[in-house]
């Protein structure tokens, strides 16, 4: 089978925001983020997201946020973002090492739009974003 390169155009102009305090999650992902031309702005600890989110050039087009982080978890922020009208309507998507089955029907019940289980592949990053931006359940453990 004869691979294809990624279509880049798809994700021109994104504006990204992803709460992440794993060094190894946050550098595949920041790194898919500029390979495929999305502005991404990094929160690493889950403090002063709202704020962080509000402050950016324009409203996110998606969000990615770990469940586990330092000082809050990934739910607390995601409702706090959407009790925001600016936020309610982006893309949040669930970003975590945890146990898939506890986890994803919890993501799914707490309101997140997609999950992605950790490690985050290079490989299928690209294709998930693309299936997530169209609106398609993506609930995937890798």
């Amino acid at each position: 089978m004869r691979r294809t390169k990624t279509d880049k155009s798809d994700f021109r102009g994104l504006h990204a925001l992803v709460v992440e305090d794993d060094a190894g999650g946050m550098a595949i992902i920041g790194v898919m983020m500029r390979y495929l031309g999305i502005t991404a702005f990094i929160n690493t600890t889950g403090d002063g997201v709202l704020e962080m989110a509000s402050a950016m050039p324009k409203i996110p087009d998606i969000i990615f946020l770990d469940i586990n982080l330092p000082n809050t978890t990934g739910y607390d922020i995601l409702k706090k973002l959407r009790e925001q009208e600016r936020f309610k309507k982006v893309t949040i998507v669930a970003v975590t090492a945890q146990d898939a089955d506890t986890e994803i029907p919890k993501a799914k019940d707490a309101g997140f739009d997609a999950y992605i289980g950790k490690p985050i592949s290079r490989m299928r990053f690209p294709k998930q974003l693309r299936r997530i931006l169209k609106g398609e359940e993506v609930w995937e453990t890798y």
